[in-house]
């Protein structure tokens, strides 16, 4: 945990240097914010002892929702931050994945992970949130600027949801549900049809394919 100096009146909002390739940063800064470029273990935008940004672009939310990488992402924040924020900007969410998927993880976000979903249409819309996310907290609340970022090691389990949620048609909500109910990824893989389209999410056409990649010979059908 590292606290920032400030100068009195000024803005300042600590940015993950990954982030100096979109225009945010400029558009803060024309705002009147001191912006500051560093590495950061978790967030993208400080703007306070309690305030990080998570910044999604449409495209980046949908493949973190495919690998799963959002929710690791929700637990690092809130296990850092008390009040984070995560903003997804631009609207073509809906175009590149199916819709309930994307308010199932959106209402995973919310309500398992407290975080607050704030949607904007474009980089400049985006930059105005964070500046006051950062105003709020600095001159209103007097708040001061803390650096933390204490990543959470990859834990056998989240291995396992990985490699289970590779699967064709199965997504990290329902690795888990497959994981709950087998426990093991040798059960699930010696498991029948019928005990595997036990778990919610699966049919019977799901249930068929899945058995069939987990029990049939390399190389049986070519």
């Amino acid at each position: 945990m590292q606290t920032i100096l400030k100068p009195d009146n000024k803005i300042v909002i600590m940015i993950d240097f990954r982030e100096n390739n979109c225009s945010v940063k400029d558009y803060l800064e024309d705002l009147g914010a001191i912006v500051k470029l560093i590495s950061l273990k978790v967030g993208d935008f400080i703007c306070s002892d309690r305030v990080c940004v998570e910044r999604k672009t449409g495209d980046d939310f949908v493949s973190s929702i495919i690998d799963g990488r959002i929710f690791r992402q929700a637990e690092e924040l809130k296990n850092n931050f008390s009040k984070p924020v995560m903003i997804i900007e631009g609207n073509n969410l809906r175009e590149n994945m199916n819709d309930n998927a994307i308010k199932a993880a959106l209402a995973s976000i919310v309500l398992d992970y407290d975080i607050p979903v704030i949607m904007t249409r474009h980089e400049e819309e985006t930059a105005k949130m964070i500046f006051w996310l950062a105003k709020r907290e600095q001159m209103t609340s007097k708040r001061g600027i803390v650096i933390r970022g204490k990543k959470k090691p990859k834990e056998l389990k989240d291995l396992q949801e990985r490699v289970v949620s590779g699967l064709p048609g199965v997504s990290v909500v329902l690795s888990k549900r497959i994981l709950e109910r087998f426990k093991t990824i040798k059960d699930f893989a010696n498991a029948n049809e019928s005990k595997i389209s036990e778990v919610k999410g699966i049919g019977r056409v799901l249930a068929k394919k899945l058995h069939k990649i987990l029990n049939e010979g390399y190389g049986d059908n070519t």
